[in-house]
C-alpha cells in the first residue's frame, strides 16, 4: 500500500466510556498508509484494527466494540472471551489452579471449575493499564501501557510491574513488547488476545485460508488440560499445507519450530474476498491458535457480529501449564531478572501494490 497523505504517523486520544464508574481512554495510532489500531487502558485492549483497501475502505480486522461499557456487562463478564486484551498473569490453563513453585504450591484462583484460566476471575484483561509513554515520529506510533499487579493477585507471589509496547510502523506491521519484572519469583506466561476476522462480509472465517508452521501440539486429555506430552499434530488439525479452515475446530498449543529467526512467520491468515492476508513472528516457544468455538453470540453497531467461528485467535506464550509438567520448559520470572516477549502482526493486500 502507497503512504497517504500524512507526513508523519499520528495518535490522538479520546473518551471511550465508563467501566465500573471509572473513565476509559482510547488512544488511536494511525500510519502513513492509513491503518488505524486503537487500544484502550482497561486491559490494554485492541478494540478496533482498520486497514483501507485500494477503494480507500477501511476493513475491520478484529472483533470488538464501540464503547467500554460493552466489555464491562454482566453478559460479558459471564462470558468472557478476552476480546483483544493482554492476558496475565499466566494465560492458558492451569490443572486444579495449583501450581509448584520450587518447593511450595502456589495455590491460584479457581475460575474454570476447579481449574485456573486466563489470570483467574479477574485477570489483567480487567486492570486498568496506566499510561506509560507516547511516541510517534515519521517512521511509526508507539504506546506503552504499564500495570502493578500487587504480591496475592489471584493466588500468584510477587510485586509484578508490566509493560505492553504497541508499535504501529508504515509497513503495516503492528509490534506488541511485553516486558515485566518481579520482586519474588513468580510464575509468568502473557499474551495478546486479539480475535481476527480479515474478511468485509463473512460473518465467520471457513473461507480463510491458514497456514501454520509447526508439526507438534501439546497432548490434552477430554477436559483440555495438559497431559505433559507432546504429540504429532492430528490431520484435522494440521494446517503445515495452506488450505480453508473450513469446518475445522481448533483450539490447540501449537508447539513452534527452533532454532528460528525472531523474524521467522510462524502463521499465516488471508481472507479470499479482500486479499488481505495476516502474518505472524514471534520468540514465543507456543502458539495457540483458537477459532471462537465458545464466543457468545452479540450484535455490535456497525461492525462484525460475536457469534461461533466468527474468528481466530492467535495467542504467542510459553507452555501450556507448564508448572506442573516438569518436562516442559517452566514459566517462572526470577527475581531480579527481566521478562520479555515480542509478537509482530503483519498486514498486506494480496496483488496490491
Amino acid at each position: 500500500m502507497k503512504p497517504n497523505s500524512y507526513s508523519a504517523c499520528a495518535i490522538i486520544s479520546l473518551p471511550f466510556g465508563l467501566i465500573d464508574g471509572r473513565k476509559a481512554t482510547l488512544w488511536t495510532l494511525t500510519n502513513q498508509c492509513g491503518m488505524q489500531v486503537s487500544i484502550m487502558d482497561f486491559g490494554a485492549t485492541i478494540t478496533s484494527l482498520r486497514l483501507p483497501n485500494q477503494h480507500n475502505q477501511l476493513i475491520e480486522c478484529v472483533l470488538g466494540f464501540n464503547r467500554a461499557e460493552e466489555y464491562a456487562t454482566a453478559e460479558y463478564r459471564q462470558n468472557n472471551p478476552h476480546l483483544g486484551a493482554i492476558i496475565g498473569r499466566h494465560a492458558g490453563r492451569i490443572s486444579y489452579a495449583r501450581a509448584p513453585l520450587h518447593q511450595q504450591i502456589v495455590h491460584l484462583s479457581a475460575n474454570l471449575q476447579e481449574h485456573h484460566l486466563h489470570g483467574g476471575h479477574i485477570g489483567f484483561d480487567q486492570h486498568w493499564w496506566e499510561l506509560d509513554k507516547l511516541y510517534c515520529d515519521e517512521q511509526s506510533a508507539a504506546l506503552t501501557l504499564h500495570l502493578y499487579s500487587p504480591d496475592g493477585d489471584e493466588g500468584y507471589p510477587g510485586n509484578l510491574h508490566v509493560w505492553v509496547k504497541y508499535i504501529l510502523t508504515n509497513q503495516n506491521e503492528l509490534k506488541v513488547n511485553l516486558r515485566a519484572q518481579c520482586d519474588q519469583d513468580t510464575i509468568l506466561n502473557l499474551t495478546q488476545h486479539s480475535y481476527f476476522n480479515l474478511s468485509i462480509y463473512d460473518e465467520n472465517i471457513s473461507k480463510h485460508e491458514l497456514w501454520l508452521a509447526t508439526q507438534n501440539i501439546i497432548a490434552t486429555d477430554h477436559k483440555m488440560m495438559p497431559t505433559g506430552e507432546l504429540t504429532k499434530v492430528p490431520d484435522k488439525l494440521d494446517f503445515h499445507s495452506n488450505r480453508a479452515i473450513g469446518d475445522s475446530i481448533i483450539d490447540a498449543a501449537y508447539i513452534l519450530p527452533t532454532p528460528r529467526t525472531n523474524e521467522a512467520i510462524v502463521a499465516k491468515l488471508m481472507a479470499p474476498d479482500t486479499g488481505l492476508s495476516l502474518a505472524v513472528s514471534t520468540d514465543s516457544p507456543v502458539l495457540v491458535v483458537y477459532n471462537a468455538e465458545y464466543l457468545p453470540y452479540r450484535n455490535v453497531d456497525s461492525r462484525k457480529s460475536l457469534l461461533p467461528f466468527a474468528a481466530i485467535c492467535f495467542e504467542p506464550q510459553g507452555y501450556t501449564d507448564a508448572p506442573n509438567h516438569p518436562t516442559f520448559p517452566n514459566n517462572i520470572l526470577k527475581k531480579g531478572t527481566t521478562f520479555e516477549q515480542n509478537i509482530s502482526y503483519i498486514f498486506n493486500f494480496k496483488n496490491i501494490n
